[in-house]
């Protein structure tokens, strides 16, 4: 496959991929001209793992949003906590179609979404995530319990969107219970400082996964990518590439879509548990 590595919280692999830009005066992300047409640098590498017999689904933040918000509706609008409050929000369903919706009125504690939330309520959320049967039925199960209690909530989280909750499925059958587990526990003790930078793509195939981020020709990675990369080395451990497409790269180390490759990811990525599988 060409995977090289990058001196970066553990030293990430990367995967360098070649690509014809076109230019793009619609707007300011890259476009790149393939087989298949006109693409962002996401769907490229969506094109590339395809053309490898792998799935792939771009993720970046939204669908962790949606779990969240499913998950831990229970904990964060809980009527016995003493710092839960009132507040309205904007219905975002109107607003996304160009019309001014109605106001929604939530129950949201008032230090939600800060490391004091997370301490505070050390306790309850301990509680919440040990009552959480730690397979896969059970979790899907959950989740179709609680997505449409939830749905107010995640619309103040963004979680809302369809597309999105058929992504959150997907990482519910393909990743282990336990580390959906663990990426609740992740985000609850500091919400806002950790609920951007998510990886762009989620990849997998048979027992395989691993998330990916992408980056055009002469893109860096931003701070709370970086965070989240650290964050993965420290503490959550997911496979993980970057995935860097270069400009008129005459390199052989460089592939891309259609182009013929040696190697493979097995040994790099993570592995489904038995009870996963397709």
């Amino acid at each position: 496959m060409g995977l090289t590595k990058k001196c970066l919280y553990g030293n990430v692999d990367v995967l360098p991929l070649k690509g014809a830009y076109v230019s793009n005066p619609a707007g300011r992300r890259a476009i790149i001209m393939d087989g298949a047409g006109p693409c962002n640098v996401e769907e490229y590498a969506c094109r590339y793992f395809r053309s490898l017999g792998y799935n792939a689904v771009i993720v970046e933040n939204t669908p962790i949003h949606v779990l969240f918000g499913v998950y831990m509706w229970p904990v964060i609008q809980d009527a016995a906590d003493s710092h839960n409050r009132i507040v309205g929000i904007s219905d975002r369903r109107p607003f996304d179609g160009g019309v001014r919706g109605k106001i929604i009125w939530i129950p949201l504690p008032d230090d939600f979404g800060t490391r004091g939330y997370g301490v505070r309520r050390a306790e309850a959320i301990r509680r919440h995530l040990s009552a959480v049967i730690c397979e896969t039925r059970e979790l899907q199960r959950l989740f179709d319990l609680l997505l449409d209690p939830s749905e107010d909530l995640r619309q103040y989280l963004s979680g809302d969107r369809n597309d999105q909750v058929q992504v959150a499925r997907q990482l519910i059958n393909i990743l282990p219970a336990a580390a959906i587990i663990e990426i609740l526990r992740y985000l609850i003790e500091d919400y806002w400082g950790r609920r951007a930078g998510w990886p762009d793509l989620f990849v997998y195939r048979d027992n395989e996964f691993f998330f990916a981020e992408v980056k055009s020709a002469g893109d860096k990675l931003g701070e709370t990518q970086e965070r989240w990369i650290r964050d993965n080395h420290q503490r959550l451990r997911f496979p993980f590439k970057l995935v860097e497409v270069l400009k008129d790269l005459e390199d052989d180390a460089a592939v891309g879509p259609g182009a013929g490759v040696s190697g493979g990811m097995a040994a790099t990525s993570g592995r489904r548990p038995a009870q996963n599988r397709a």
